[in-house]
């Protein structure tokens, strides 16, 4: 009788277990059926004006790889919010840019990403096409996670996908420190992104009081050391191979050409996180550490003497015979070589420093090797990016020109990064080949003022990077870059005008959600230094684009910077305007936007215009809104005044001006300009 009751607890277990499993289902498709529930979708629509929608890239949509155990750690990878219009124009190009932190631009506001220069290049060089770059980088995703964005990324419908990964496999998210088997990123990647999942996690955010305040690189450092024998070393390199050989199938599945980028990384300046332990003891191990601190101290001062650098590449020498795999010893050596004007053998210095590092953030040069066969394998274009900062940089290596930081690029690097892309467009396939005239390219400064590369952001930039290198895991051997960076922070600090510091420092004790440029720009405008102003509010609209203040006030204040330095608008800056126009009627069914506000941005943008009919109705109903009033009368009456002399309405002037001053003060100061208006 054994038997049988056996075979009856199995088919009662099992079926106990189909009964789970259907009642998780039957949840499932319950749950489908709530709005916003389920993952965030990679593109949203906005509003709908005459016959035109308009969509954007969901900020959210990175939340999907931020889950659980990251904490809410996602505010801190959201994507740039791209704002499109549909339907698109019949002649548009259009690009998606994939990758990690390097590609959103950290450290630098989004406008200054590569992304944005490649727009831009791309835009000069194909005139006769409307271009569009969508960045779709999202901080510390490794490239498992960047293979689901370019599949989601197909519904941009791009005429070119561009890739640049591979420095995250150890540290990123869906990196080799979540699971060694890429298998089960897919596995845990597909049930993280079921409708009860996203419930359960809710529920758990919201019982969860402690915020985003986890300090992301802490978190990811977490995952230890990576000794160069590890199997996390060659299970990376299986990730990325496989990772990227699925995302040249998958463009290849909609015959879209790709182009994957190699990776370039900062071997020169910065060193390395992490070295292996000394397997020395006794007086072997007391002379390697002597010999060490020595040179340390020798090669990381303020200023290096060439004969100290040799006594300090002596003690190298002699460290490197007890013990040599150390990454410290290599990185040291690098810098004593290229003291010496050693420039080659410092340029193998300074790789093996970074091959050998135990806490590798950069990556190893194994990975762009793997991104050159991978390329080679699929028929994707190369974009030889580590090749092109060599050329570019000392013969040394890559240094603090052309990266801030380990891995994310300065400004000149990211247009070198953009170019590097641009130029192997030319070998694309006859048929999806764009016509470009690469004679039409500008020089980059010219693009970073297009852009809007301001004074200011550079401080905050350099603050940032020497705090980070202070900090855990950074700070073990890069305190000298540390006091470097805030060397630079201090220089760039006095090349600042009054001003622009009083801006610095009322957005440091502000919340951040106003961008720095605005808040600099209202500082300059405010002390009347109007050519600077005009510079950092052209920033802060190409910063943020469809938004209240980023958008609409810059927008305004940018065109009275350029009014008051009495220059005429060209014809460039008449189409900006006219642009801000239309997405004011955009903005205009967004209920967080007062409709007053509405009509101060369309009043002055006709004024301005010379546009008088719309520009008086519009500045009048915005006047006549009595909250509105209170809080803006000095920004608004000016442009009605005139309006309404223009109109010969002397009287209604008159008493505009009486009601502007009411409660604050400044009644004379209306009537002057009723009676002389500027």
């Amino acid at each position: 009788m054994a038997q049988p009751q056996s075979n009856r607890v199995w088919i009662l277990r099992l079926l106990t277990a189909l009964a789970g499993l259907g009642l998780v289902i039957g949840v499932e498709g319950l749950l489908r059926f709530v709005p916003g529930l389920g993952p965030a979708p990679l593109v949203v629509a906005r509003a709908e004006q005459g016959g035109k929608v308009l969509h954007a890239v969901n900020r959210f949509y990175s939340q999907r790889f931020f889950f659980g155990q990251q904490g809410r750690l996602a505010a801190a990878g959201q994507m740039a919010e791209r704002s499109f219009i549909k339907p698109a124009p019949a002649n548009l190009y259009r690009v998606v840019f994939v990758g990690a932190s390097t590609v959103q631009g950290f450290p630098h506001p989004r406008r200054l990403a590569a992304a944005s220069f490649l727009e831009a290049m791309l835009q000069d060089a194909l005139p006769e096409r409307t271009v569009e770059v969508f960045n779709l980088g999202i901080t510390s995703i490794a490239s498992f996670a960047v293979a689901q964005v370019v599949a989601d990324a197909l519904v941009l419908e791009p005429d070119l996908v561009v890739v640049y990964t591979g420095h995250n496999e150890f540290y990123g998210i869906y990196g080799v420190g979540d699971y060694e088997t890429p298998r089960y990123n897919r596995l845990d990647y597909a049930l993280r992104q079921l409708h009860l999942a996203q419930l359960v996690q809710g529920a758990a955010d919201y019982f969860d009081g402690s915020g985003s305040s986890t300090d992301l690189l802490k978190l990811m450092a977490q995952r230890g050391e990576v000794p160069v024998d590890s199997a996390r070393r060659r299970a990376a390199e299986v990730h990325l191979r496989e990772n990227v050989r699925q995302i040249a199938k998958t463009c290849q599945s909609v015959g879209v050409p790709l182009i994957l980028c190699t990776l370039a990384a900062n071997d020169a300046g910065f060193a390395p996180v992490g070295s292996s332990a000394v397997a020395l003891g006794g007086a072997p191990g007391r002379q390697w550490s002597e010999r060490m601190e020595g040179a340390a101290v020798r090669l990381t001062g303020d200023y290096v003497a060439v004969e100290v650098a040799e006594e300090a590449l002596v003690l190298l020498d002699q460290a490197a015979a007890l013990s040599a795999e150390h990454a410290w010893l290599w990185y040291l050596r690098g810098r004593a070589l290229a003291r010496l004007d050693r420039q080659d053998e410092a340029h193998v210095a300074f790789r093996k420093a970074r091959d050998l590092d135990t806490m590798p953030w950069r990556a190893p040069t194994a990975h762009s090797e793997i991104i050159r066969s991978q390329a080679r394998e699929s028929g994707a274009i190369l974009a030889d990016v580590e090749a092109a900062f060599a050329a570019a940089a000392p013969p040394q290596g890559v240094g603090w020109q052309w990266a801030v930081d380990h891995v994310h690029f300065s400004v000149p690097g990211q247009a070198l990064l953009a170019r590097v892309i641009l130029g192997s467009l030319g070998e694309l396939a006859s048929n999806t080949r764009p016509q470009l005239d690469l004679t039409l390219l500008r020089k980059d400064d010219e693009y970073r003022r297009q852009l809007g590369d301001v004074p200011a952001e550079r401080v905050i930039l350099h603050r940032k990077m020497a705090d980070m290198l202070r900090e855990k895991p950074m700070d073990l051997y890069n305190a000298h870059n540390a006091r470097y960076l805030q060397q630079l922070t201090a220089m760039e600090w006095q090349r600042l005008v009054p001003a622009e510091q009083s801006g610095i420092k009322a957005w440091s004790q502000q919340d951040k959600q106003i961008s720095l440029a605005l808040t600099v720009a209202d500082q300059l405008f405010e002390q009347r230094d109007f050519g600077r102003a005009q510079q950092y509010y052209h920033a802060a609209r190409l910063e943020t684009p469809f938004t209240r203040r980023g958008d609409l006030w810059a927008t305004v204040q940018w065109a009275w910077s350029i009014k008051m330095q009495g220059r005429p608008f060209t014809d460039v800056q008449r189409e900006a305007m006219q642009s801000t126009l239309e997405r004011a009627d955009f903005l205009a069914q967004d209920p967080a936007i007062e409709p007053p506000f509405i009509d101060f941005t369309k009043g002055h943008l006709h004024h301005l215009l010379g546009e008088h009919g719309p520009a008086l109705v519009h500045l009048e109903r915005a006047f006549l809104d009595s909250d509105f009033r209170r809080k803006y009368a000095m920004s608004l009456f000016h442009a009605l005044a005139a309006e309404l002399l223009r109109a010969g309405r002397l009287q209604d002037a008159q008493r505009y001006a009486h009601m502007a001053g009411e409660g604050n003060g400044r009644g004379e100061y209306f009537l002057q300009l009723v009676e002389a208006p500027k």
